[in-house]
């Protein structure tokens, strides 16, 4: 029996519960567009769910004008749900490209792309847990139900903050330490560093868009 009988693929779900075994593979064998596009699929369920949790301003409007509007809010999220975990695997891995490059690290594109694109599952899966909570409990839409900020009120930059602590979020910041550490080869505090400077970021992006919408009273 050859080599390549026994070969295995990533799993896509098996970045839940066997990280490491699939990013081994996924350094030998990085897949693109299966599980890219299963994420997207996910993807647009997530956004179609999220846009029960939309607040729109429709007072005024006639009902014909509330229907339009509100096709062309569902719309844009499903284009959203498109265009997201293409432009979000894109972006991390051009960010961990030129890390390893300092790094000389010898990772390819394609690893990293195939690695990102399997990290994308967490923002799919919170998108859809989080739309069924909104579907069947209603919400604002920008407070997850996977995060603190469900649990804990606040305002401005601290709303920021909470909203950023989320369940699926932390979970992808480990994911992505270890897929650094096993895909590119990094040390495991390079990995680490990198994955919890980024997560940092966002979380300041956050903070700082809660304090400028409780600023101009959005």
């Amino acid at each position: 029996m050859s080599e390549k009988t026994n070969e295995q693929k990533p799993s896509l779900w098996g970045i839940i519960w066997s990280p490491s075994v699939q990013f081994e593979r996924i350094k030998e064998h990085p897949k693109i567009w299966g599980p890219l596009g299963i994420v997207t699929f996910l993807f647009i369920i997530g956004m179609w769910l999220q846009s029960f949790g939309l607040e729109l301003e429709l007072e005024g409007l006639s009902k014909e004008e509330k229907v339009i509007v509100s096709a062309i809010s569902t719309v844009s999220l499903i284009l959203a749900g498109i265009i997201s975990p293409i432009f979000g695997a894109f972006i991390s891995t051009l960010i961990y490209l030129l890390v390893a490059k300092i790094a000389n690290s010898k990772v390819s594109f394609r690893q990293l792309f195939s690695m990102n694109t399997y990290l994308m599952i967490m923002s799919a899966l919170s998108l859809i847990i989080n739309g069924v909570g909104f579907a069947l409990f209603g919400g604002s839409g920008e407070i997850l139900y996977t995060s603190l900020g469900s649990m804990i009120s606040a305002e401005g930059a601290m709303a920021g903050i909470l909203s950023s602590i989320e369940l699926f979020n932390i979970w992808g910041v480990i994911l992505a330490a270890i897929g650094l550490h096993k895909v590119a080869d990094f040390s495991k505090g390079l990995a680490w560093t990198v994955s919890i400077v980024l997560y940092l970021i966002g979380v300041i992006i956050a903070m700082v868009g809660a304090a400028a919408s409780g600023v101009v009273g959005i």
